[in-house]
């Protein structure tokens, strides 16, 4: 059968433009050919199966096998039609979303609180305390009570369980007295 037969064949079978019915002829081409192929039937199974399939997903398809840009791929026979369909399906989901502005980066300040120093402090201090409360049983309760009382109550747990109090805190403490 000539070419350009087959070509009317396999537009007949699915409504395929002539670049995706090339790109795929193209790629089978591009593999050694197996004795036992019949061309006309492996096209139509082609056509049967890409439906669905934008020409354009078919094409880049066909492309990226091509160019053994396909994961394990094989590079010395051409793929299945299942292995192409689903390398296919995959391109038209993707399809959409080409061409698409990029989400902006994050802003930062929505993501990370900008505390002042002194609450940083506290905070590094209470963190201390907590992580020194797992060795002793029923710390975390003994922090949660402390840190209701006040920082005065947290520093005097923090004491007596070793955990250093910085500077900085005990200013905030003579502060706030």
């Amino acid at each position: 059968m000539a070419s350009s037969e087959l070509l009317n064949e396999f537009s007949k079978a699915r409504q395929m433009d002539q670049k995706a019915f090339l790109a795929i002829t193209a790629m089978l081409n591009s593999f050694p050919q197996q004795a036992a192929t019949d061309s006309e039937t492996l096209l139509k199974t082609y056509s049967a199966v890409l439906r669905d399939i934008s020409s354009q997903a078919i094409t880049e398809t066909a492309q990226r096998f091509v160019t053994g840009d396909i994961a394990k791929q094989s590079k010395t026979f051409p793929p299945s039609v299942a292995e192409f369909v689903q390398e296919a399906r995959l391109i038209e989901e993707i399809l959409p979303y080409r061409g698409r502005q990029s989400l902006p980066p994050p802003n930062r300040d929505t993501y990370f609180r900008r505390d002042d120093k002194p609450t940083r402090i506290r905070m590094g201090f209470k963190m201390s305390v907590l992580s020194a409360s797992f060795a002793v049983k029923d710390g975390a309760d003994m922090v949660a009570q402390a840190n209701k009382g006040g920082l005065e109550h947290l520093i005097a747990l923090g004491q007596q369980w070793g955990v250093p109090v910085p500077e900085e805190l005990w200013a905030q403490l003579k502060t706030a007295a």
